[in-house]
C-alpha cells in the first residue's frame, strides 16, 4: 500500500525537512508563545498575591531578628541582671539604636529635645545674649558643633579617646558660664533629662516597635554616666540620689522633668528667638510654598506646653491629622513592608591617618567639616541643598573647614584653637572616671 504522507522537502541548504501534520499545526503555531508562559504567569493577580505574601512573611520573619540578636549578645535576661549593665554595653546598645534600629527617629527626638530646652527663659536668655543660636550667620555652625559632640560621645566607646575628647571639649565650653552662674544646675539637669525622655517617648509613640527594657536601661545608664562626667548634681533635684539600674533612673528623671516643665516652662520672647532659628534650619529643605504647613506639622509634635512657650499658634486640625496619619503609615510600612537595615547609618568618617581630622557626614544646613569629594558633592543631601539655594560640600571654602574637624575646632569662632590646657585637664579627670563599668555600682 502506497504511503500517503507527503515526501520530505528540501530546504535551501539541501537538507531534508518534514512538514507538520495538519492535526498538529495549531499546536505548532503556539510554540513561539511557550517561552512567554512564565511572564504570563507573573502577570496574573494570583502570582502577584503570592509574591506579596512571601515578601510580607519575609519582612515579618526578619524584622525582629536584630533585636533578638542584641538581646542574646548582651544577655540581660531579667530586671535583676540590668543592675549590672556596664557602660560599655550601654553605649554599644545605644549605638545599635542610632545606626540600625531607629536612626531617623532617634535623631529627630534629640532635635525636639533641643527645642524643649529653649522653653525656659533662664536658658533662652543666655542663648540670645551669646547670639550663637539666634544669629543666622552662626546658628548653623552652632547646630553642627552640637551634633558633632553628641555624635562623638555616643558613637564611640566610653573610655575611647574621641569620646573623652568630646566630653572634655563640651565641659570646657560650658565652664565659663557655670563659673559665672549663667547656667544653673537645673538647666544642665533638664537638658540631660530630655536626652533620656524624648528618645524613649518618640520611639514608643512613632516607631514600628517600642524600646525594650534592655534598651531603655542602656539609655538610662549612658546618660547617667554622661551627667556624672559633666558633674551634674542630682541630690536635691531628683526623688532619689542612688538607683539600682537604668530603668529606675529613667523613671526618676522623667518624673522630675515633667514637674520642672509645669513649674518653670513659661512663654517668653527670648524663648522664641532660638526656637524660630532652629525651626528654620529643620525646614530648610522644604519648598517655600509648603513651609507654613510644615511648620504647623512641626508644632503639632511639640505639644501644647512647648508650643505655647514659643508663642506658636495652635495648629489646624488638618495639620494634626496629616502629622499623625503620616507617622502611623510610616510605622505600618516599616513594621510590615520594610526589610531590616543591612548597613549602619554613618555619621562620621574614620580619622585621617595623617592629620587625625574627621569628616562629618550628616549635615543639616551648612556642610561644616565635610570636603568636596565627588561622593559628597553628588549625594542626595547635596542635591537638596543645591535645589534650594544652599551650600554643597566644597563650595564654602575654608568657612566650613572642609578638611574635617579636630576637637579644638568645635565651638564659637572666638574659641577656635583655644582651651588645649583646660581640655587636657578634663581628659585626665575623665580617663580616671570612665572605665566602662556599671554607672550604678556602689562605690
Amino acid at each position: 500500500m502506497a504511503n500517503s504522507s507527503p515526501p520530505p522537502q528540501a530546504n535551501l541548504t539541501g537538507h531534508a525537512t518534514t512538514t507538520t501534520s495538519p492535526l498538529l499545526a495549531p499546536l505548532a503555531s503556539l510554540a513561539p508563545l511557550a517561552s512567554l508562559a512564565p511572564l504570563a504567569l507573573l502577570a496574573s493577580p494570583a502570582a502577584w498575591l503570592t509574591v506579596l505574601a512571601v515578601y510580607l512573611v519575609l519582612c515579618s520573619s526578619l524584622r525582629f531578628r536584630r533585636e533578638k540578636a542584641v538581646l542574646r549578645r548582651f544577655h540581660y535576661p531579667d530586671r535583676a541582671s540590668l543592675a549590672n549593665m556596664t557602660l560599655d554595653d550601654a553605649q554599644a546598645i545605644l549605638e545599635n539604636i542610632m545606626t540600625y534600629e531607629f536612626p531617623y527617629m532617634y535623631k529627630t527626638s534629640l532635635q525636639f529635645a533641643i527645642f524643649k530646652t529653649y522653653g525656659f527663659e533662664t536658658m533662652s536668655r543666655l542663648i540670645v545674649a551669646t547670639r550663637s543660636f539666634s544669629d543666622p550667620e552662626t546658628a548653623p555652625k552652632r547646630y553642627e558643633d552640637t551634633v558633632v559632640l553628641f555624635g562623638q560621645f555616643q558613637l564611640n566607646p566610653p573610655a575611647s579617646l574621641p569620646c573623652i575628647k568630646a566630653i572634655a571639649r563640651m565641659n570646657y565650653l560650658h565652664d565659663p558660664y557655670k563659673r559665672a552662674g549663667k547656667i544653673a544646675n537645673a538647666d544642665f539637669l533638664y537638658t540631660l533629662a530630655v536626652c533620656v525622655t524624648e528618645p524613649v517617648r518618640f520611639v514608643r509613640q512613632y516607631e514600628w516597635r517600642p524600646l525594650n527594657d534592655v534598651e531603655v536601661n542602656a539609655i538610662g545608664c549612658f546618660w547617667k554616666a554622661l551627667g556624672d562626667a559633666m558633674q551634674i548634681e542630682y541630690r536635691g533635684y531628683l526623688a532619689r540620689d542612688s538607683w539600682r539600674d537604668g530603668l529606675e533612673f529613667v523613671e526618676d528623671i522623667t518624673a522630675w522633668a515633667h514637674g520642672y516643665e509645669i513649674e518653670a516652662m513659661r512663654p517668653a520672647r527670648s524663648n522664641a528667638v532660638p526656637a524660630y532659628a532652629l525651626a528654620d534650619m529643620l525646614l530648610y529643605h522644604v519648598p517655600r510654598v509648603l513651609k507654613p504647613f510644615a511648620l504647623e506639622v512641626l508644632t503639632v509634635l511639640m505639644g501644647d506646653r512647648v508650643r505655647d512657650a514659643f508663642y506658636y499658634p495652635e495648629p489646624s486640625v488638618f495639620a494634626s491629622l496629616a502629622a499623625y496619619a503620616a507617622l502611623y503609615l510610616r510605622r505600618l510600612a516599616l513594621r510590615y513592608l520594610a526589610l531590616p537595615r543591612l548597613r549602619p547609618v554613618r555619621y562620621f568618617s574614620d580619622p585621617d591617618p595623617a592629620t587625625g581630622r574627621v569628616q562629618h557626614l550628616d549635615w543639616l544646613v551648612e556642610p561644616h567639616y565635610l570636603d568636596g569629594s565627588l561622593r559628597n558633592r553628588w549625594s542626595a543631601a547635596a542635591w537638596a541643598a543645591w535645589l534650594f539655594g544652599g551650600y554643597v560640600p566644597g563650595s564654602g571654602g575654608q568657612k566650613f573647614t572642609p578638611q574635617g574637624f579636630l576637637f579644638e575646632d568645635i565651638g564659637p569662632r572666638a574659641q577656635r584653637g583655644k582651651g588645649k590646657a583646660e581640655g587636657e585637664a578634663w581628659e585626665r579627670i575623665l580617663r580616671a572616671q570612665r572605665t566602662g563599668g556599671c554607672p550604678f555600682a556602689r562605690r
